[in-house]
């Protein structure tokens, strides 16, 4: 099983470290199988010794892996380690030159948290997303998503983003939804995507820092493409040696890593371009600028610590303020920056969003108030909530205004329905989601759905056959109520209190989006079982003990088999070459006449020399069997 601990990578061995560097180099965190393992020439390490540094990373954590249906394992350097690997093999002293920026290409927007957050605010106000036929949402609600300020086609395109739809979404709205979907802040149901109350009490309550980080990890996670040269520079940008507010050179960073052998130079100028394009998306979401300097070299800085992007905040909950808003006498109420999401989602239902900027603006009008009564928020409410939140108070003309609206919106409404009540929660869950009903029914709550009244013939054959038959007598007002507030009461206790979603490592796959992930594992099942050392040397019981014991000559049969049997193994021998005790590595046997070519390594040297023996060419062998323990 893995040891979870594990150890840091500066306490693992040198044959441990030298594996896993290999592996980072050629793969960064993608994954990679069996068969690109064991082609991987690692010096002065044998074959053997190559798969028993790699056992024991799996055992510390190091690598992980997936089985596939039919057998086949992945491996992959997991997310939460390619950091601290990153900076145990590859410091960019570019970090250490600072440049300046002749012009601006791209400046920081707002950030991508504050435009999920109107995009919430939408869903809300229009009481969900409906859905065609085709289970996209409606032509006219992409139009206004995709005419919010923030990100642009512009800045997405580029980073060559896949997605589900992508004929009806536009890059802007595909990204929007995505991320909603993937935090779980949004449901597809059979109608609409609807909002999920629970995880949106708990998203609004987290600091904007602690969102950063849930949305940075996601586009790390899910939108960077699958191909280990691109996700190394997009690791790179993350090193801890570059700082906040410091223009850096990107042309130089990639220099680097092509001597540094993690991107191969005929990708040059390929990756110039791609990392182009993954700073035009950050610098969208607001985490950085992008400029040029000297000789038009591409620039970018940070304008959030990607430290803390990557790591997140310890404390997510905002610093308590009595008040966050300027009531103006225009009816404009002025947000400064630090107002927590929960403060903004009130004002946002009983008010119209104006700009966002350094600080956001809003407009207090009567029709707004009219449809914040509608989400639930009636007009005394919205009183007491400005009233409350105004740092300098309400001016009189806002204050009378809003007491006027208040008699004015209506505080009440009616409707008439049919509607359909089961027994269980788990009956109800079975009548959603059977195929013939969800054009005529709507969910009203754990037990009860509303009903098209001219198919209620229908829905009770429909609901006959799937054995949950309707009774012929309709229940009347208090069976429903009771019924009703006895579930709900039930419902809020077993999801009300439960919803912890962001604390600790959030997995970015545990909801589906609309992107198609680069990375792929998330699909198979974790493969928690590592194999016994032993099992990489078998019949090794029956192997004389001084072939791995004594250092010795043996007659011309038997050193051949000790040779033939270092090389079924991978393991290196022991020589006796020119009265020199030398070490080599085989890698292929010929035949008729004998002769086997290999690795051959002077004593304390790690340059390899490629030759051929036959039979006679040595005088001592001694086959070195790596450790089992």
């Amino acid at each position: 099983m893995i040891d979870n601990e594990g150890r840091s990578v500066d306490q693992l061995s040198v044959a441990e470290q030298s594996v896993l560097k290999q592996i980072w180099t050629a793969f960064s965190g993608q994954a990679f199988d069996e068969e690109k393992l064991l082609s991987m020439d690692i010096p002065p390490l044998s074959g053997a010794e190559v798969l028993a540094a790699f056992l024991d990373l799996r055992q510390n954590g190091w690598i992980r892996a997936v089985k596939k249906a039919w057998g086949e394992r992945l491996y992959f350097i997991p997310s939460d380690k390619l950091l601290d690997v990153q900076s145990a093999f590859f410091i960019p002293s570019s970090a250490q030159e600072k440049v300046s920026a002749l012009s601006m290409v791209v400046e920081a927007k707002p950030g991508l948290a504050l435009e999920l957050f109107n995009t919430l605010v939408y869903v809300a106000k229009n009481s969900g997303l409906p859905l065609t036929a085709k289970g996209t949402v409606h032509k006219k609600h992409i139009q206004k998503l995709n005419e919010q300020e923030g990100l642009s086609a512009a800045d997405i395109t580029a980073i060559g983003l896949q997605y589900a739809h992508s004929d009806v979404y536009p890059p802007k709205v595909a990204v929007l939804l995505d991320l909603l979907l993937s935090l779980g802040l949004l449901s597809k149901e059979s109608h609409a995507f609807v909002l999920r109350e629970n995880i949106l009490r708990e998203w609004l309550g987290l600091s904007r820092e602690r969102m950063n980080h849930l949305l940075f990890q996601s586009i790390m996670e899910r939108y960077g493409q699958a191909n280990p040269e691109h996700q190394h520079f997009r690791q790179m940008l993350c090193h801890s040696a570059f700082g906040e507010n410091i223009w850096y050179d990107v042309d130089r960073l990639l220099d680097e890593m092509t001597a540094a052998g993690i991107l191969k130079h005929e990708h040059r100028s390929e990756q110039n371009v791609k990392a182009e394009g993954w700073l035009r998306f950050l610098a969208a979401a607001g985490w950085v600028d992008v400029g040029t300097g000297q000789d038009e070299h591409l620039l970018f800085r940070w304008k959030i610590p990607a430290e803390r992007l990557m790591q997140g905040a310890h404390d997510d909950t905002p610093a308590p303020a009595s008040a966050y808003l300027f009531i103006q006498p225009d009816y404009e109420v002025m947000v400064p920056p630090d107002t927590p999401f929960s403060v903004r989602w009130s004002l946002a239902l009983c008010s119209e969003r104006v700009l966002d900027d350094h600080m956001s603006v809003y407009r207090l009008t009567k029709g707004a108030v009219a449809l914040a009564s509608d989400l639930g928020m009636n007009p005394d409410q919205v009183i007491e909530f400005i009233t409350d939140q105004a740092i300098s108070g309400m001016p009189d003309n806002v204050a009378a205004a809003l007491t006027q609206w208040g008699r004015e919106v209506g505080r009440t409404s009616f409707a008439e329905l049919t509607v359909l009540q089961c027994e269980t929660a788990e009956e109800g869950d079975q009548i959603a989601s059977h195929p013939k009903l969800t054009e005529w029914i709507h969910r009203l709550g754990p037990l009860h759905f509303a009903i098209k009244p001219q198919h209620m013939t229908e829905i009770r054959k429909i609901l006959t056959v799937a054995g949950l038959p309707p009774k012929r007598v309709v229940g009347d007002f208090e069976q429903i109520a009771g019924g009703h507030e006895r579930v709900e009461e039930q419902h809020d206790k077993e999801t009300g209190d439960k919803t912890c979603l962001y604390k600790g490592n959030y997995d970015h796959f545990k909801f589906s989006g609309l992107v198609y992930s680069g990375r792929n594992e998330h699909y198979f099942e974790p493969d928690l079982e590592i194999p016994d050392k032993q099992n990489l040397f078998p019949g090794l019981a029956k192997v004389p003990v001084m072939w791995t014991r004594d250092w010795r000559s043996y007659h011309g049969t038997t050193t051949k088999q000790i040779m033939e049997q270092a090389l079924e193994w991978q393991v290196k021998v022991e020589l006796g070459l020119n009265h020199k005790k030398v070490e080599f590595i085989p890698k292929r046997l010929f035949r008729n006449p004998w002769r086997i070519s290999g690795f051959l390594y002077p004593p304390d040297s790690d340059r390899s020399e490629q030759i051929e023996l036959k039979e006679g060419d040595w005088q001592e062998i001694r086959m070195i069997v790596p450790s089992q323990s």
